[in-house]
């Protein structure tokens, strides 16, 4: 476990809030992939142990040992509740990283999706790309507001697919745009991540109705409604 404190913190989007972590113990802290995360150990009230959730590291700076993390403002939960409030020299206990995103270099063609507590792992990956792969993305978000701008030099097409006022976790149009996506039959991936049902049903369609191999398929539900702290126990990340 590695002591960290926050440097500084911008609102990246009306929902999203970037805090900047940074501490001498990053030094030699192993981030080797993109789309990499951490156990992130957040301060509570007075008295009740620290709140621990997985996140994606957005970016890492081990010149300057320097992290960000990219927090949903979702109005409940300990960690977003910290990150709303958090203030530079604030301290969290960091565990990892793990995981990460591999790239298979026989691979020309990428489909990733994912809701927008995905868009940091999505970020971290996009920047990753190397020029040449064609990258087909739908992003679902809570308003247009949300939208980002990430620079990659993959050829990326960006379909921003915004709620306006509907229910995270309800929405369809993000399941329907994954599955109706064209897809080379070969030398393609697939990466997705959103909620537990919804990345269950995409799942299951690339695996039934494709046939594609288990090997090109990296799908998590990063949270599952109405349940706090939930793990995908069928996850590849």
């Amino acid at each position: 476990m590695r002591v960290a404190e926050v440097r500084k913190t911008a609102l990246i989007t009306p929902h999203m809030q970037r805090v900047t972590l940074a501490s001498t113990a990053l030094m030699d802290f192993p981030v080797r992939r993109p789309a990499q995360w951490v156990k992130l150990f957040v301060p509570t009230r007075q008295g009740e142990r620290p709140s621990g959730r997985a996140y994606t590291i957005r970016q890492f700076r081990e010149e300057v040992c320097e992290m960000d993390i990219d927090f949903v403002l979702h109005g409940d939960g300990p960690c977003s509740t910290w990150a709303a409030a958090a203030k530079p020299g604030d301290l969290v206990q960091i565990a990892g990283p793990r995981s990460g995103f591999r790239l298979d270099p026989e691979v020309t063609h990428l489909l990733i999706g994912g809701d927008e507590t995905a868009l940091p792992a999505i970020g971290s990956i996009l920047e990753s790309l190397p020029p040449g792969l064609v990258v087909d993305l739908y992003v679902e978000v809570p308003d247009d507001a949300d939208a980002q701008i990430i620079h990659s030099n993959a050829d990326v097409e960006i379909n921003w697919l915004p709620r306006n006022g509907q229910e995270a976790g309800t929405a369809t149009d993000l399941a329907a745009a994954m599955m109706t996506a064209d897809l080379p039959e070969e030398h393609c991936e697939v990466w997705f991540a959103a909620e537990a049902a919804t990345v269950r049903t995409v799942r299951r369609h690339f695996q039934v109705n494709r046939a594609m191999p288990r090997h090109r398929l990296t799908m998590s539900g990063y949270w599952k409604k109405g349940e706090i702290d939930f793990r995908d126990s069928e996850g590849d990340q």
